[in-house]
């Protein structure tokens, strides 16, 4: 080969291989599942903290997206992955990816569901977030749906398993995102019909394994932790807390007497779980020995460990939609009607509570040292996480859709609302 074809040789070889790494690679500015890692803390990222509505740069965007959804965004490789649902049962299914930094669509994907659904505002309407690592893209709808897709959005493996297990019982739909530990996929159906934990081959979509849980209703999402050796996946569903080994599903130890724990996903902080549940009476009260309201779990332990590994379980401690966050030994909760609590991770008192301006869908995030709560109505209330209440100000996302999750990047927040998404940044915000 000739000089002059030689350099034309590697020049192409060279282009190639970064185009691939480009998408293939994650870069810091990574996002990939439902509360970033199962946490809902970017400590590192340079977030603004308030910001006001003047205009737009071309950092900053807001885009509209086919249908609705309640997913949160993933970020991985300089792209914004985020789904939607269309149709008057939900049966048309969209997925989407967005550049970075000035929000143009890079693909779109849309598919057709198995599990047809009326769509209305108390039913969940594109409500699993997907997932994302250096391979694919994982995605779930309520429809009963999973997809496995390239960054490039090529189709991988998709597979029904509402056609294979039945479809999902109850009257406000599915919610549940699938969550990835190591080589496999976990997907919780907690629901009134025979209920289930799957996990399957994140290569090839085929089953490792399946094992039958209660049939409690839940909309939470599974949480993966270290359990000395073992890696686990905790799941949350009305009465019960489970903890299963992601090797074998193996159920490693439950914890029962609880009521309220439908939609709050766990949190795992330094050997303790929390478990955000609600206090609400909606019918009559619990039956002796059960508690409404969160709890805090110690790790560790095998079997039915209700009376050795609960630190605290109290009703006054309330979780309505949003995950409970954890700072330095303090857990925040917020309840049905936006009030905040801080409460002790070990021992469960109140150390403050305050009113937001609304309750919050999306879980509260910690990110530039601040504690950013996304209210329901489109305020953003910023506290400092600390033993005593301090506000340090407020910003507005302007939509008349709700705010139902939000992505953390280096330097810019990544809203979802029911139709768009809107991307906010130190250098311009979003109209």
């Amino acid at each position: 080969m000739k000089d002059g074809s030689m350099r034309q040789f590697l020049a192409v070889w060279t282009l190639l291989c970064l185009t691939t790494l480009e998408a293939a690679e994650p870069s810091a500015l990574v996002w990939p599942a439902f509360r970033g890692t199962g946490n809902s803390r970017a400590e590192a990222a340079r977030v603004p903290i308030t910001w006001q509505l003047r205009g737009r740069s071309a950092e900053s965007w807001t885009i509209r997206l086919p249908g609705y959804g309640q997913s949160s965004p993933v970020v991985w490789g300089g792209r914004v992955y985020v789904t939607a649902v269309s149709g008057d049962e939900k049966e048309h299914l969209h997925v989407l990816a967005m550049d970075l930094k000035t929000g143009r669509l890079l693909w779109q994907r849309d598919f057709e569901g198995t599990q047809h659904v009326p769509d209305a505002d108390a039913v969940s309407r594109g409500a699993p977030t997907p997932c994302i690592d250096n391979d694919r893209l994982y995605v779930m709808f309520e429809s009963g749906d999973l997809f496995a897709l390239s960054h490039a959005g090529d189709l991988q493996w998709q597979r029904s398993i509402v056609r294979d297990y039945g479809e999902f019982q109850g009257p406000h739909g599915y919610a549940s995102s699938p969550v990835l530990a190591a080589d496999r996929l976990v997907v919780q159906v907690c629901h009134s019909g025979p209920s289930y934990i799957l996990a399957v081959d994140k290569s090839t979509g085929q089953n490792l394994w399946k094992v039958d849980h209660p049939s409690q209703t839940a909309w939470s999402t599974p949480t993966v932790f270290q359990q000395d050796a073992v890696t686990g996946v905790i799941v949350s569903s009305s009465g019960s807390v489970r903890a299963y080994d992601v090797e074998n599903g193996r159920e490693l130890w439950f914890v029962t007497g609880i009521q309220g724990n439908t939609t709050a996903s766990p949190t795992v902080s330094d050997g303790v779980v929390l478990i955000g549940g609600s206090s609400e009476r909606r019918g009559p009260p619990p039956p002796p020995g059960v508690t409404t309201g969160s709890l805090a779990i110690r790790l560790g332990g095998e079997g039915d460990v209700s009376a050795t590994h609960v630190l605290w379980k109290s009703p006054k401690v309330a979780a309505g939609y949003a995950s409970p966050l954890v700072a330095d030994g303090r857990a925040y909760f917020i309840g049905r009607l936006g009030t905040m609590q801080c409460v002790d991770v070990r021992t469960g008192d109140v150390v403050w509570q305050h009113r937001l301006p609304d309750t919050a869908w999306a879980s509260p995030l910690l990110a530039n040292g601040h504690i950013f709560v996304f209210c329901k109505d489109g305020t953003v209330s910023v506290l400092a996480p600390g033993p005593e209440l301090r506000e340090m100000g407020e910003s507005t996302i302007s939509s008349t859709d709700i705010i139902y999750g939000v992505a953390v990047t280096d330097d810019a927040w990544i809203v979802r609302t029911g139709r768009g998404l809107t991307r906010i940044t130190h250098q311009g915000n979003a109209e």
